[in-house]
């Protein structure tokens, strides 16, 4: 079931896939409206799921679900990595590489590959941290490379 993503509680699950280029209007466009029609349907064991989506900063795409009203079952989140990887091969974009370190450089955001990163940051590079799983972190999403986990690539 489809819900505004904004009105979702804070103590929602998320994920979230990152487009290693800028996504296009076009793109987002496709993209949300993609995933509205698969939220819609969005079920575990033929249990509708509360959830929402948004695209932030043009590079990231947020599911989210409301695990108060009934959690992901391991096959309903199966469908939902599947339904990216359509959406990656409709568009030829990569949104699903844990490889990739997304960090601001001056004042863009640059997607770097992970055994890179210490030729291109610094420990106070900010980064957007990619790991966090609640939707109340989202405002903690983007932080200093020294507060999170990929401070070890770098020393």
């Amino acid at each position: 079931m489809l819900i505004d993503f904004d009105i979702l509680t804070d103590k929602s699950r998320i994920w979230i896939y990152a487009s290693e280029s800028k996504l296009t209007e076009e793109q987002q466009c496709y993209i949300l409206n993609n995933m509205y029609n698969y939220l819609r349907e969005w079920n575990s064991h033929r249990l509708p799921l509360e959830a929402g989506v948004k695209i932030i900063d043009s590079h990231f795409i947020i599911v989210a679900l409301d695990e108060t009203k009934k959690e992901a079952s391991g096959c309903s989140i199966d469908t939902l990595q599947h339904q990216i990887q359509k959406i990656e091969n409709n568009l030829s974009i990569s949104l699903l590489n844990r490889l990739n370190i997304f960090c601001i450089l001056n004042d863009e955001i640059v997607c770097i590959p992970s055994i890179d990163l210490k030729n291109h940051v610094d420990r106070n590079t900010l980064f957007y941290d990619l790991t966090i799983q609640r939707k109340s972190q989202i405002s903690s999403f983007i932080k200093p490379i020294s507060e999170g986990w990929c401070a070890r690539l770098i020393y």
